[in-house]
């Protein structure tokens, strides 16, 4: 099955002044990261944007496998979508589809083009969407999706501005059905976000303290 990933987005272009063989050098170096140093290229987009990276490394195979541990029975027993948020370079996507979640099934929403295209080439039968959590119920209706079985997030909600998350903790509890987690990983021992504000259940389900930084997770349901 080929992975689907979907954006719509301007490609810069490259200006006239500079060299063929330049031209080809930037050419291969882009395709270079693409292919295999996906570390690089998230440091690199770290550079460019840490607002919207959170940390300077990918999260460890220990984050991404205590992120996935909490996706209930219910859950993977779904024909619903899973939806991570913020994919990255895939290291929570591996820890996902490792615990037994079909590729299929997987929704992956990355703002980053460059971080999509990784995510598409790595994981084979996933769908990549490049576009905004903000947006993340209108992407899914696009697609005729309403409801999702659980929502994993790589974002450093803390770091967004208030509004901003406001939106995107909406938009997965609009098709989360009651009962169902957002698995939020955060570096803080408080939560990565405030739980009042949506009329949340919270709960801190793991401690990772072999990942750089050491890492908590917490899950997020519905008040009933």
């Amino acid at each position: 099955m080929e992975t689907k990933t979907e954006r719509v987005t301007l490609k810069p272009t490259l200006k006239s002044s500079l060299s063929s063989v330049r031209r080809d050098r930037l050419q291969s170096a882009a395709a270079r990261l693409k292919r295999g140093n996906s570390a690089t290229l998230f440091f690199l987009q770290w550079l460019r944007a840490p607002g919207r990276m959170g940390a300077v490394v990918p999260s460890s195979r220990r984050l991404a496998d205590a992120m996935a541990r909490q996706i209930p029975p219910e859950a993977r027993q779904d024909s619903a979508p899973v939806v991570e948020l913020g994919g990255g370079t895939g290291s929570i996507t591996r820890g996902i589809l490792d615990a037994g979640i079909p590729p299929h099934r997987l929704i992956v929403l990355e703002r980053d083009p460059r971080l999509a295209d990784l995510l598409g080439h790595r994981f084979p039968g996933i769908t990549v969407l490049c576009g905004d959590a903000q947006n993340l119920q209108a992407l899914l209706a696009e697609r005729g999706i309403t409801r999702v079985a659980a929502v994993l997030s790589g974002l450093p909600l803390l770091l967004f501005p208030e509004q901003a998350r406001c939106r995107v903790v909406d938009a997965c509890f609009t098709v989360l059905p009651v009962g169902r987690p957002l698995i939020q990983f955060t570096y803080g021992f408080a939560a990565p976000l405030p739980p009042h504000e949506h009329l949340l259940h919270a709960r801190r389900v793991a401690r990772v303290f072999r990942n750089v930084p050491p890492a908590f997770v917490w899950t997020f349901k519905k008040a009933g």
